[in-house]
């Protein structure tokens, strides 16, 4: 599907949306709406939608990788310090 027709679906979708007086259709509602304009606005240079969404995926799949990185250093520095802890205990509890 393009990005075009993409688009006009969505457009349809909300358009419909306003016509549904009964609540029986439902397009994006205003969470997902905002949540994408916030998206928009991170990347104004985006040439569409999809593209903005799929910068800030990208991005946000980086930055979890980074935090992943960052606590499995976090969690190797701790193993080492009650390795080191376990030692000196063992070696205390043989001396007495």
């Amino acid at each position: 599907m393009s990005n075009s027709s993409l688009k006009r679906l969505i457009e349809r979708i909300a358009e419909i949306d306003k016509d549904d007086d009964e609540g029986k259709l439902q397009g994006f509602d205003n969470r997902t709406m905002r949540a994408l304009t916030k998206v928009r606005a991170q990347y104004p240079n985006a040439p569409d939608d999809m593209a903005a969404l799929l910068r800030h995926v990208v991005n946000v799949d980086k930055d979890s990788d980074d935090a992943d990185e960052s606590h499995t250093d976090r969690i190797k520095k701790l193993e080492k310090k009650v390795e080191e802890l376990e030692k000196k205990l063992t070696l205390i509890l043989r001396a007495k």
